[in-house]
């Protein structure tokens, strides 16, 4: 289903899929419905159970800057799951970070650069109430025509 809203000036276009799914275990029937709103480059994904309680929301901004998507979700009623990511893609290099949306969060970062000749990669898990790293891993690969190598 699409509407448009607008005159000459201004046309809005959203796109919405409704979904509903249940499940039957003896007695008890649990139900939800998923709606997802597209305007653009930004979608919007809602999960409801039958007693209308947002059960999980996930808003996606595919591209707001060439190479970069950024993603927001979190859970209810769950307080703690809360979480942002960013996505960057160029052609040579990749970065993904992620933050929790909590009072200490974790902050997570990955990032590789290279060819397909070689390459040189991380990743690092950062606690912020503790102020230590719980992850620290590093790649580097090389591969040639008769030659495949890798260190981790």
């Amino acid at each position: 289903m699409s509407k448009q809203i607008g005159g000459s000036k201004m046309k809005l276009l959203i796109q919405t899929t409704i979904t509903s799914s249940g499940t039957k275990k003896g007695e008890f029937l649990a139900a939800d419905v998923n709606t997802q709103l597209k305007n653009k480059n930004i979608t919007t994904d809602i999960k409801m159970d039958t007693s209308s309680n947002v059960r999980y929301f996930l808003l996606t901004a595919d591209e707001p800057a060439p190479g970069l998507k950024t993603i927001f979700s979190f859970k209810v009623p769950d307080q703690r799951s809360g979480n942002v990511e960013v996505h960057y893609l160029h052609d040579y290099a990749t970065v993904s970070s992620s933050i929790g949306l909590t009072v200490n969060p974790t902050i997570n970062f990955s990032g590789v650069i290279g060819t397909n000749v070689a390459s040189l990669g991380t990743y690092l898990s950062f606690d912020t109430k503790t102020g230590d790293f719980i992850k620290c891993n590093a790649g580097v690969s090389l591969s040639k025509v008769d030659l495949i190598a890798s260190l981790t």
